[in-house]
């Protein structure tokens, strides 16, 4: 495999009970080898036609583009936004020993 096949997926929650069941189910199902979790996020975006500002708690997944849909359905089977952020990003390097463990995590 090769670094192209590792990604840091992000996602926003609305606190950290949310952030911490989804993280916790994430790695318990090998989805994700890593999840941080960041509290203290002040997110300003534009919704049905209005500008809001929320409190939130950011979620960076680190995992395969192979779990990336099935971490999606994950996020969303236990998140309580109608659209909750779903960004993939690919790492394009890193540490070789870390990649592979990633990769490991997630089998």
């Amino acid at each position: 495999m090769t670094v192209s096949d590792i990604c840091l997926v992000l996602c926003t929650c609305p606190d950290n009970e949310v952030a911490g069941q989804i993280a916790r189910a994430a790695v318990e199902q090998k989805r994700a080898a890593c999840v941080n979790i960041l509290p203290g996020l002040t997110s300003v975006y534009s919704w049905q036609g209005k500008v809001e500002q929320d409190s939130e708690v950011q979620l960076l997944m680190k995992t395969t583009h192979g779990n990336t849909d099935e971490l999606y359905k994950l996020a969303l089977s236990l998140h309580p936004y109608d659209e909750p952020e779903w960004l993939v990003i690919d790492v394009c390097g890193g540490s070789a020993t870390y990649l592979d463990w990633i990769r490991s995590s997630t089998r």
